[in-house]
């Protein structure tokens, strides 16, 4: 068994973990990371193979060597899923996202107190644990700015310092200043998706995306290859941890990467602290690293599950889990697809960065009158590509129009015709927190390592959320005929299943009886012990949540350096 000391030690280095390796290691912090996957290179992206990155998800987590399982209530037994959406190597998801990149609302950050002052504490659902951030939009903006900024964000702002900006999106919060970068071009589906919504009396604007549109800190711009999401970029133009803060990181002398580790277990003593963390290197050997400070920032199941793993006499429910609330209020955005065929057009969907391209906000979150829906909350609807990839082998994955065989020569002749004349539209809708949702740890399933496998127990079908799915596709829909398409359709939702951006497990909050972490992340019963990502999350927002793992990062990374380097112990 090996071991080695450090000042910190980081599990998980993608969009939180990495950019921290950078900020600590620029502070004279002697930091090692763990990564289970490897370190690639932008060489290692090419060539384009949308067989291997798309279909078989080769920059995602194996799904039968380190499973999870789900299961939509607590008496039915789980079962492995069949797709994990996170990274599997040094950068995490950044590498392969589709590097959608969100403010949240000023209201995200309350949720309970907007709803209850609008409309009174019967609209939420009596079940719901949704409750208000234990920080606000306004302390979280500096730090938005530096990520927008540090790692390069494209889009155009709609809100400056309160002034509002035609082209932008005028439901943003306010920003202090403009993108870093002006936004990516428009392709035909974003122009059809813009006319159709402004002449429906929305307000359309292009997705903010962390993607190079021009050179920017000696990184080429975007080349419109077409194979971005599911991808790793092949110059480099994508604004991923692996090209921007990774290299950062190595800079300082400070940092030292170790792949092919598996953490697991977090080690502390009996004074309440923890002392470092044990992990698997590649050969199989057991390794031990002392440190002084753990940050935890892998994806929510292992953040969840570490925690569940190290539990000891001080802490019999796992560490840091005196409140009981670990791996509780498991969230995931439902994601309704409208489908519009053109026949009198090809729109080339294939054609650039794929994912979310062009967005309306105008039905997310309180930004429309909830009165008498039948539901609280929202959804931003964007156009991009089914599945959120455009090549071919992601079409034959959508779900083609109704009455359309998925074999033989007519599924055939409609593949042929539709691939360069379709469109898909998202509303990627927030799912509110339940207790009762949770993530715990599978008695029958186990990972190559012989340890439990994360278990979701997760059904998004109840009332609140099923009449703002309907809502939202009838929406699509409606912008689809104003599109001109010749055929608007739905796609089937799965049953009950979690869909994307799972958040929540180690939620944040004001009190420890009722949250894990303080607002830095830091644990309220473990003071040296630092979590990290959207694991923290106390509600969701209609938007993709990496932009605001990363401001939260920054802000921890502020504290660490600034106070808790200073003084060692609780920063609230």
């Amino acid at each position: 068994m090996a071991t080695e000391k450090t000042d910190v030690v980081i599990v998980g280095v993608g969009a939180a973990g990495g950019l921290l390796a950078a900020e600590l290691g620029k502070a004279g912090m002697k930091v090692i990371g763990l990564e289970r996957g490897p370190r690639l290179t932008t060489q290692d992206f090419s060539p384009h193979d949308e067989l291997r990155y798309f279909q078989r998800q080769d920059l995602r987590p194996n799904i039968k060597r380190t499973p999870v399982t789900w299961r939509p209530n607590a008496n039915t037994r789980a079962n492995p899923i069949p797709v994990q959406n996170y990274g599997n190597q040094a950068g995490g998801g950044t590498v392969h996202y589709g590097t959608v990149s969100w403010r949240f609302h000023e209201d995200d950050f309350r949720a309970r107190s907007r709803v209850i002052e609008r409309y009174g504490a019967n609209a939420i659902p009596a079940d719901s644990s949704l409750v208000d951030w234990p920080l606000s939009y306004a302390e979280l903006e500096p730090y938005y700015d530096k990520a927008e900024y540090e790692l390069g964000v494209a889009g155009k702002a709609g809100n400056i310092q309160g002034r509002k900006i035609d082209g932008g999106n005028g439901f943003e919060a306010p920003r202090r200043r403009e993108f870093p970068l002006p936004p990516l071009l428009k392709d035909q589906g974003a122009i059809q998706f813009e006319a159709a919504t402004r002449k429906l009396g929305y307000h359309p604007f292009s997705t903010p995306r962390a993607i190079a549109s021009e050179p920017y800190q000696g990184r080429p711009a975007c080349s419109y290859c077409g194979f971005c999401q599911a991808f790793g970029c092949h110059i480099g133009a994508k604004s991923s941890i692996l090209v921007t803060k990774l290299p950062e990181a190595d800079a300082t002398g400070n940092f030292t990467l170790i792949t092919g580790a598996m953490c697991y277990r977090v080690n502390s003593d009996n004074s309440g602290k923890v002392t470092g963390v044990a992990y698997y290197g590649p050969d199989g050997s057991d390794n031990t690293i002392e440190a002084e400070i753990v940050i935890l920032s892998p994806f929510i199941y292992d953040n969840t599950r570490l925690l569940l793993l190290s539990k000891t006499q001080k802490f019999p429910n796992g560490l840091a889990n005196s409140s009981g609330e670990v791996g509780k209020h498991l969230m995931t955005h439902m994601m309704p697809n409208v489908y519009v065929l053109f026949s009198d057009r090809h729109v080339n969907n294939y054609m650039g960065p794929s994912a979310q391209k062009h967005t309306i906000d105008d039905f997310n979150a309180d930004n429309f009158d909830h009165k008498d829906l039948g539901f609280i909350l929202g959804s931003q609807i964007s156009v991009g590509t089914g599945n959120l990839e455009g090549g071919p082998i992601s079409h034959t994955t959508t779900a083609p129009p109704p009455g359309t065989p998925r074999w033989g020569a007519a599924y055939r002749d409609y593949l042929s015709n539709s691939f360069t004349r379709q469109v898909a539209m998202v509303a990627q809708t927030e799912d509110l927190p339940y207790a009762h949702q949770t993530i715990d740890l599978d008695p029958d399933v186990k990972d190559q390592w012989g340890l439990p496998a994360p278990r979701l127990t997760y059904d998004f079908r109840r009332p609140n959320e099923l009449a703002r799915l309907g809502f939202m596709y009838k929406k699509m829909e409606e912008i689809g005929r104003a599109m001109g398409g010749s055929q608007v359709w739905r796609a089937p939702l799965p049953p009950g299943a979690p869909m994307a951006h799972h958040e929540g497990g180690t939620r944040m909050g004001n009190d420890p009886k009722t949250s894990v972490v303080n607002k830095y992340g830091q644990s309220w019963d473990v003071p040296n012990l630092f979590i990290i990502g959207s694991s923290t999350y106390p509600t969701m927002s209609g938007f993709n949540p990496t932009l605001t793992i990363q401001a939260l990062a920054y802000m921890s990374a502020n504290a660490i350096v600034n106070r808790y380097k200073k003084n060692p112990g609780p920063l609230l």
